[in-house]
Protein backbone atom coordinates (compact mmCIF):
# COMPACT_ATOMS: atom_id res chain seq x y z
CA UNK A 1 0.00 0.00 0.00
CA UNK A 2 1.18 3.53 -0.82
CA UNK A 3 0.38 4.80 2.70
CA UNK A 4 2.47 2.05 4.29
CA UNK A 5 5.42 2.87 2.02
CA UNK A 6 5.17 6.56 2.86
CA UNK A 7 4.76 5.75 6.55
CA UNK A 8 7.84 3.54 6.50
CA UNK A 9 9.81 6.35 4.87
CA UNK A 10 8.64 8.77 7.56
CA UNK A 11 9.65 6.35 10.31
CA UNK A 12 13.11 6.01 8.80
CA UNK A 13 13.47 9.77 8.44
CA UNK A 14 12.36 10.14 12.06
CA UNK A 15 15.01 7.67 13.16
CA UNK A 16 17.70 9.56 11.26
CA UNK A 17 16.58 12.86 12.78
CA UNK A 18 16.62 11.23 16.21
CA UNK A 19 20.22 10.09 15.83
CA UNK A 20 21.23 13.48 14.45
CA UNK A 21 19.83 15.17 17.54
CA UNK A 22 21.65 12.79 19.88
CA UNK A 23 24.92 13.30 18.04
CA UNK A 24 24.53 17.09 17.90
CA UNK A 25 23.45 17.22 21.56
CA UNK A 26 20.57 19.61 20.90
CA UNK A 27 19.90 21.37 24.24
CA UNK A 28 16.17 20.59 24.39
CA UNK A 29 15.77 16.87 23.99
CA UNK A 30 12.31 16.63 25.56
CA UNK A 31 12.15 12.93 26.33
CA UNK A 32 11.44 10.28 28.92
CA UNK A 33 13.88 7.36 28.85
CA UNK A 34 13.26 4.02 30.57
CA UNK A 35 16.39 2.09 31.55
CA UNK A 36 15.42 -1.58 31.50
CA UNK A 37 16.44 -4.98 32.76
CA UNK A 38 15.50 -6.65 29.47
CA UNK A 39 14.84 -5.39 25.92
CA UNK A 40 11.29 -4.63 24.77
CA UNK A 41 9.70 -4.00 21.39
CA UNK A 42 6.56 -2.10 20.49
CA UNK A 43 3.89 -3.05 17.98
CA UNK A 44 2.68 0.02 16.03
CA UNK A 45 -0.90 -1.22 16.44
CA UNK A 46 -0.50 -1.29 20.22
CA UNK A 47 1.12 2.15 20.26
CA UNK A 48 -1.71 3.55 18.12
CA UNK A 49 -4.26 2.21 20.57
CA UNK A 50 -2.40 3.32 23.72
CA UNK A 51 -1.43 6.78 22.46
CA UNK A 52 -4.92 7.25 21.07
CA UNK A 53 -6.43 6.46 24.45
CA UNK A 54 -4.25 8.79 26.56
CA UNK A 55 -4.35 11.62 24.00
CA UNK A 56 -8.03 11.11 23.17
CA UNK A 57 -7.20 10.80 19.49
CA UNK A 58 -7.82 8.52 16.52
CA UNK A 59 -4.35 7.44 15.39
CA UNK A 60 -5.37 4.57 13.17
CA UNK A 61 -4.42 0.95 13.76
CA UNK A 62 -0.70 0.93 13.01
CA UNK A 63 -1.23 0.04 9.36
CA UNK A 64 -3.64 2.80 8.32
CA UNK A 65 -4.07 6.46 9.15
CA UNK A 66 -6.65 7.73 11.65
CA UNK A 67 -8.60 10.98 11.73
CA UNK A 68 -6.06 12.63 14.06
CA UNK A 69 -2.78 11.10 12.91
CA UNK A 70 -0.99 7.80 12.57
CA UNK A 71 1.66 5.45 13.98
CA UNK A 72 4.20 3.61 11.86
CA UNK A 73 7.10 1.44 12.95
CA UNK A 74 10.31 0.09 11.48
CA UNK A 75 12.16 -2.38 13.73
CA UNK A 76 13.40 -0.41 16.77
CA UNK A 77 11.86 2.90 15.66
CA UNK A 78 8.23 4.01 15.87
CA UNK A 79 6.92 7.37 14.73
CA UNK A 80 3.69 8.98 15.93
CA UNK A 81 2.21 11.94 14.10
CA UNK A 82 -0.46 13.84 16.02
CA UNK A 83 -1.56 17.46 16.08
CA UNK A 84 1.11 18.45 13.57
CA UNK A 85 3.86 17.11 15.86
CA UNK A 86 6.20 14.16 15.50
CA UNK A 87 6.96 11.85 18.41
CA UNK A 88 9.43 8.96 18.39
CA UNK A 89 9.14 5.78 20.44
CA UNK A 90 12.48 3.99 20.25
CA UNK A 91 13.62 0.76 21.87
CA UNK A 92 17.17 -0.60 21.93
CA UNK A 93 18.53 -3.94 23.19
CA UNK A 94 21.68 -2.29 24.52
CA UNK A 95 22.81 -0.07 27.38
CA UNK A 96 22.14 3.64 27.12
CA UNK A 97 25.82 4.62 26.99
CA UNK A 98 28.85 2.83 25.59
CA UNK A 99 30.81 2.66 28.86
CA UNK A 100 28.31 2.14 31.68
CA UNK A 101 30.91 1.61 34.40
CA UNK A 102 32.69 4.84 33.52
CA UNK A 103 29.44 6.82 33.32
CA UNK A 104 28.33 5.38 36.66
CA UNK A 105 31.33 6.95 38.40
CA UNK A 106 29.66 10.32 37.98
CA UNK A 107 26.50 9.23 39.83
CA UNK A 108 26.84 10.13 43.50
CA UNK A 109 23.66 8.38 44.70
CA UNK A 110 24.66 4.75 45.28
CA UNK A 111 21.11 3.48 44.72
CA UNK A 112 20.82 5.24 41.35
CA UNK A 113 24.33 4.13 40.42
CA UNK A 114 23.56 0.49 41.19
CA UNK A 115 20.37 0.53 39.10
CA UNK A 116 22.13 2.31 36.24
CA UNK A 117 24.83 -0.34 36.10
CA UNK A 118 22.18 -3.07 36.15
CA UNK A 119 20.25 -1.88 33.07
CA UNK A 120 20.71 -3.81 29.81
CA UNK A 121 18.27 -2.07 27.44
CA UNK A 122 16.18 1.08 27.10
CA UNK A 123 13.31 2.76 25.35
CA UNK A 124 12.37 6.40 25.02
CA UNK A 125 9.43 8.65 24.22
CA UNK A 126 10.79 11.72 22.43
CA UNK A 127 9.24 14.91 21.09
CA UNK A 128 10.73 16.37 17.93
CA UNK A 129 11.09 20.05 17.03
CA UNK A 130 11.81 21.42 20.52
CA UNK A 131 14.71 23.86 20.84
CA UNK A 132 15.82 26.83 22.89
CA UNK A 133 13.27 29.08 21.19
CA UNK A 134 10.29 26.91 22.12
CA UNK A 135 8.05 28.63 24.72
CA UNK A 136 8.17 26.97 28.14
CA UNK A 137 4.40 26.56 28.13
CA UNK A 138 4.69 24.42 25.00
CA UNK A 139 7.54 22.43 26.55
CA UNK A 140 5.44 21.71 29.66
CA UNK A 141 2.49 20.65 27.51
CA UNK A 142 4.75 18.33 25.53
CA UNK A 143 6.11 16.76 28.72
CA UNK A 144 2.52 16.29 29.91
CA UNK A 145 1.58 14.42 26.73
CA UNK A 146 4.75 12.30 26.78
CA UNK A 147 4.30 11.53 30.49
CA UNK A 148 0.82 10.11 29.92
CA UNK A 149 2.09 7.83 27.15
CA UNK A 150 5.28 6.86 28.99
CA UNK A 151 3.28 5.84 32.09
CA UNK A 152 1.24 3.43 29.95
CA UNK A 153 4.39 1.75 28.62
CA UNK A 154 6.17 1.26 31.96
CA UNK A 155 6.15 -2.04 33.84
CA UNK A 156 8.30 -3.94 36.35
CA UNK A 157 11.03 -4.25 33.73
CA UNK A 158 11.97 -0.59 34.25
CA UNK A 159 14.75 0.32 36.69
CA UNK A 160 15.14 4.06 36.20
CA UNK A 161 13.45 6.97 34.45
CA UNK A 162 15.99 9.32 32.87
CA UNK A 163 15.33 12.85 31.58
CA UNK A 164 18.04 13.87 29.05
CA UNK A 165 16.94 17.52 29.15
CA UNK A 166 17.93 17.84 32.81
CA UNK A 167 20.33 14.87 33.03
CA UNK A 168 18.43 13.52 36.05
CA UNK A 169 17.49 9.91 36.84
CA UNK A 170 14.68 8.70 39.10
CA UNK A 171 14.33 5.27 40.67
CA UNK A 172 10.96 3.62 40.14
CA UNK A 173 8.74 3.61 43.23
CA UNK A 174 5.07 3.64 44.16
CA UNK A 175 4.78 7.34 43.24
CA UNK A 176 6.36 7.20 39.76
CA UNK A 177 3.24 6.42 37.75
CA UNK A 178 1.20 9.06 39.57
CA UNK A 179 3.92 11.63 38.86
CA UNK A 180 4.04 10.79 35.16
CA UNK A 181 0.27 11.18 34.87
CA UNK A 182 0.25 14.56 36.61
CA UNK A 183 -0.14 17.95 34.93
CA UNK A 184 3.58 18.66 35.45
CA UNK A 185 5.40 15.29 35.36
CA UNK A 186 8.90 16.80 35.50
CA UNK A 187 8.16 18.62 38.75
CA UNK A 188 6.20 15.68 40.14
CA UNK A 189 9.09 13.27 39.50
CA UNK A 190 11.29 15.52 41.65
CA UNK A 191 8.88 14.95 44.51
CA UNK A 192 9.29 11.16 44.20
CA UNK A 193 12.95 11.39 45.16
CA UNK A 194 13.91 9.82 48.46
CA UNK A 195 16.98 10.65 50.52
CA UNK A 196 20.00 9.95 48.28
CA UNK A 197 22.56 7.33 49.27
CA UNK A 198 25.92 9.09 48.99
CA UNK A 199 29.24 7.36 49.58
CA UNK A 200 31.33 9.30 52.09
CA UNK A 201 34.02 7.67 54.21
CA UNK A 202 33.17 7.50 57.94
CA UNK A 203 36.74 8.72 58.50
CA UNK A 204 36.08 11.90 56.56
CA UNK A 205 36.53 14.84 59.01
CA UNK A 206 33.22 16.35 57.86
CA UNK A 207 31.38 13.12 58.60
CA UNK A 208 33.13 12.47 61.93
CA UNK A 209 32.19 15.94 63.16
CA UNK A 210 28.55 15.53 62.02
CA UNK A 211 28.16 12.14 63.71
CA UNK A 212 29.63 13.50 66.94
CA UNK A 213 27.12 16.38 66.93
CA UNK A 214 24.27 13.93 66.35
CA UNK A 215 25.27 11.68 69.24
CA UNK A 216 25.75 14.59 71.61
CA UNK A 217 22.32 15.92 70.70
CA UNK A 218 20.53 12.55 70.96
CA UNK A 219 18.74 13.50 74.22
CA UNK A 220 17.00 16.31 72.27
CA UNK A 221 15.55 13.77 69.89
CA UNK A 222 14.46 11.41 72.67
CA UNK A 223 12.74 14.21 74.58
CA UNK A 224 10.87 15.45 71.52
CA UNK A 225 9.82 11.92 70.54
CA UNK A 226 8.58 10.94 73.99
CA UNK A 227 6.59 14.17 74.41
CA UNK A 228 5.26 14.08 70.84
CA UNK A 229 6.78 17.52 70.24
CA UNK A 230 7.13 17.15 66.49
CA UNK A 231 6.71 14.71 63.62
CA UNK A 232 8.64 12.72 60.99
CA UNK A 233 11.10 11.33 63.56
CA UNK A 234 13.94 9.55 61.76
CA UNK A 235 17.41 8.25 62.52
CA UNK A 236 20.28 7.16 60.33
CA UNK A 237 22.24 4.08 61.27
CA UNK A 238 24.16 1.23 59.63
CA UNK A 239 22.15 -1.77 58.44
CA UNK A 240 23.94 -4.96 57.40
CA UNK A 241 22.24 -7.53 55.19
CA UNK A 242 23.39 -9.96 52.46
CA UNK A 243 27.01 -9.09 53.17
CA UNK A 244 26.54 -5.37 52.59
CA UNK A 245 26.34 -2.45 55.03
CA UNK A 246 24.56 0.82 54.30
CA UNK A 247 23.98 3.88 56.44
CA UNK A 248 20.29 4.44 55.83
CA UNK A 249 17.44 6.57 57.17
CA UNK A 250 14.87 4.83 59.36
CA UNK A 251 11.42 6.16 60.29
CA UNK A 252 11.23 5.65 64.04
CA UNK A 253 8.32 3.67 65.48
CA UNK A 254 9.65 3.07 68.98
CA UNK A 255 12.48 3.59 71.47
CA UNK A 256 13.25 0.95 74.06
CA UNK A 257 16.38 0.98 76.19
CA UNK A 258 19.36 0.93 73.90
CA UNK A 259 17.36 0.02 70.80
CA UNK A 260 15.63 2.06 68.11
CA UNK A 261 12.77 0.42 66.17
CA UNK A 262 11.52 1.61 62.82
CA UNK A 263 11.04 1.11 59.09
CA UNK A 264 13.47 1.82 56.28
CA UNK A 265 12.77 5.36 55.12
CA UNK A 266 14.25 5.00 51.65
CA UNK A 267 15.01 2.26 49.16
CA UNK A 268 18.38 0.65 49.97
CA UNK A 269 21.06 0.24 47.34
CA UNK A 270 21.73 -3.47 47.98
CA UNK A 271 20.52 -4.95 51.26
CA UNK A 272 19.18 -8.27 50.01
CA UNK A 273 15.46 -8.68 50.76
CA UNK A 274 15.15 -5.36 52.64
CA UNK A 275 13.11 -2.69 50.90
CA UNK A 276 11.56 0.69 51.62
CA UNK A 277 9.29 0.15 54.64
CA UNK A 278 11.02 -3.02 55.92
CA UNK A 279 11.00 -3.27 59.72
CA UNK A 280 14.41 -2.99 61.39
CA UNK A 281 16.00 -2.38 64.80
CA UNK A 282 19.32 -0.65 65.44
CA UNK A 283 21.39 0.11 68.52
CA UNK A 284 21.62 3.66 69.88
CA UNK A 285 25.40 3.25 70.14
CA UNK A 286 25.53 2.80 66.35
CA UNK A 287 23.56 6.00 65.71
CA UNK A 288 24.88 8.07 62.81
CA UNK A 289 22.33 10.90 62.64
CA UNK A 290 18.77 11.91 63.51
CA UNK A 291 16.20 14.48 62.48
CA UNK A 292 12.59 15.51 63.03
CA UNK A 293 10.25 18.39 62.20
CA UNK A 294 9.48 20.40 65.35
CA UNK A 295 6.14 21.93 66.33
CA UNK A 296 6.96 25.08 64.36
CA UNK A 297 7.63 23.12 61.18
CA UNK A 298 11.41 23.50 61.39
CA UNK A 299 13.73 20.61 60.59
CA UNK A 300 15.92 19.76 63.56
CA UNK A 301 19.02 17.59 63.23
CA UNK A 302 20.19 16.15 59.91
CA UNK A 303 23.84 16.85 60.70
CA UNK A 304 25.26 14.35 58.20
CA UNK A 305 23.05 15.66 55.38
CA UNK A 306 24.99 18.91 55.33
CA UNK A 307 28.27 16.99 55.63
CA UNK A 308 27.38 14.82 52.62
CA UNK A 309 26.43 17.88 50.57
CA UNK A 310 29.75 19.54 51.38
CA UNK A 311 31.67 16.34 50.58
CA UNK A 312 29.80 15.99 47.28
CA UNK A 313 30.57 19.57 46.28
CA UNK A 314 34.21 19.03 47.28
CA UNK A 315 34.54 15.93 45.08
CA UNK A 316 32.96 17.69 42.08
CA UNK A 317 35.38 20.61 42.37
CA UNK A 318 38.46 18.37 42.17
Amino acid sequence: MIWVAVGTFIALVGAVVYWWIRRRRQPRLVSFVALLREPVSFDPAVLARVAGKVWNADLGDGSSEGADGFVVGVEMFNTIMHGGRMFLINSFPSQYVENVEEAAKGISDLRIRSLFIEHRAWFSCDAMGIDGRTPEEEVRDTYLRLGLLFAELLDDNCLLVFLPDSNLAYAINEDTERALRSKDPVHALQETLTMPIIEVSPDDPLMKDAVEKARQGWPTFVSAYETNAGESFSVKAPITEAGNTEFIWISVTGLEGGLIYGKLGNEPGDLGPLRLGSKVAVRVVDLNDWCFVDAKGKLTGGFTVEAVQKASRRSRSK
